[in-house]
């Protein structure tokens, strides 16, 4: 069951720490969030605002963020609060965590490559104390201080749990802060993609911004998110056994970096992105899997068209970045899933925005129309009027 977690100063999001490729390098001197740097216009865009803590775009139609930030009304997309655009959120979901969750959005995002939930053989190779990974984050610069901007760091995984991954280690001057809280921390795959596989929930000691940082597990939550929203979020995988089963939609993941490319009035054009993945196997067609089918999709994914991503054979990030984004085509809403959540931002119990009870069956009879039985009624009371005839 879901719970409301408050650590002491624990609502942060990431600034953001980077480490994969030694290419990588702040843009400008550190400015905050413990260490953080800025980005350039369209730096690290899967990482979004929700009003006082972070997001990761993982799917063209959802989100991870923290519980214990509530249910947001809205993400927006941007380097500051208010300068980009935003979609809203339907539901979230959180069941198998402790604080991450992921939630449905009402419309898809394809303008941009997403940056998908580490999972199944690639978890297994790359949460390993040391690894080096990003953090990014819209928090306060320090405690008290700043916030609303994004931020980003390099950092290194220093223990892994089956709940958490601890990031970090206190005092080493790079750490979330207060609104990094729900935030991603980044890991850098071998085809120069990346993959989110925490949300920030707080500190490990108690000091602010200055600590170790809890990252709840995202992969804990997302069997029980595809199975009640019908997303296939792990468009490489079966969501629930983690072996590999690629789908048309396994390709064109994010390979940027803070360094964006293009502005939000073009959704970022140009953005760079991987082709298709065969980090545990052949390729989506070159025999690997169809990804259809069951809880982990429902054979809607439309392919790499509009996403740009092709296969290829070193697994090098596309000339021009791939992104092949067909100005906002197929961005309109979904179909209606329900009403949007309402964004009060308050913790809840249970799976967020979860329905009541099931009335599927409600006035239906339960034995299909109600009209049937109707004939037998007739025949009968003229049956009756036949006797009393006699």
């Amino acid at each position: 069951m879901l719970r409301a977690v408050f650590l002491s100063l624990a609502v942060w999001s990431v600034p953001s720490m980077l480490a994969a490729a030694p290419a990588l390098q702040h843009d400008t001197d550190p400015v905050g969030i413990v260490g953080g740097a800025s980005v350039s216009t369209c730096g690290w865009p899967t990482t979004v605002y929700t009003g006082g803590c972070t997001a990761t775009l993982v799917h063209k139609k959802a989100i991870s963020t923290a519980q214990h930030c509530g249910i947001p009304s809205s993400i927006q997309f941007g380097e500051s609060a208010g300068d980009g655009p935003s979609v809203d959120v339907l539901d979230c979901v959180g069941d198998g965590s402790e604080d991450a969750m992921l939630c449905e959005l009402a419309e898809e995002v394809t303008q941009l490559p997403v940056t998908p939930v580490l999972f199944g053989c690639e978890a297994e190779a790359h949460l390993v104390p040391g690894t080096p990974v990003v953090i990014a984050g819209f928090g306060q610069t320090s405690y008290g201080n700043g916030g609303g901007t994004k931020l980003w760091a390099e950092q290194t995984i220093e223990a892994v749990e089956p709940g958490r991954v601890i990031i970090g280690q206190a005092g080493d001057g790079t750490s979330p802060c207060p609104g990094d809280s729900g935030g991603p921390v980044f890991v850098q795959v071998d085809d120069g993609s990346w993959r989110v596989f925490g949300t920030v929930l707080g500190g490990t000691t108690g000091t602010p911004c200055n600590s170790a940082a809890d990252f709840q597990r995202i992969d804990q939550v997302v069997g029980n998110f595809e199975d009640q929203t019908g997303l296939d979020i792990t468009p490489c995988f079966d969501g629930q056994t983690g072996a590999w089963d690629p789908g048309p939609e396994c390709g064109n993941f994010f390979a940027g970096s803070q360094a964006g490319v293009g502005t939000w009035s073009d959704w970022c054009s140009g953005t760079p992105a991987s082709g298709y993945s065969d980090a545990c196997g052949p390729a989506f067609g070159d025999g690997g899997g169809d990804d259809s089918g069951g809880s982990d999709g429902t054979g809607e994914e439309g392919g790499s068209d509009g996403g740009g991503a092709s296969a290829t054979d070193d697994g090098a990030t596309l000339d021009g970045g791939g992104s092949g984004v067909d100005s906002a085509e197929g961005t309109g809403p979904a179909e209606d899933d329900g009403a949007p959540a309402e964004g009060t931002g308050a913790p809840a119990s249970g799976t967020f925005g979860s329905p009541g009870a099931d009335d599927a069956d409600a006035g239906c009879g339960c034995n299909g129309d109600p009209r049937r039985g109707r004939p037998t009624l007739l025949w009968l009371l003229l049956g009756l009027v036949g006797v009393r005839r006699r």
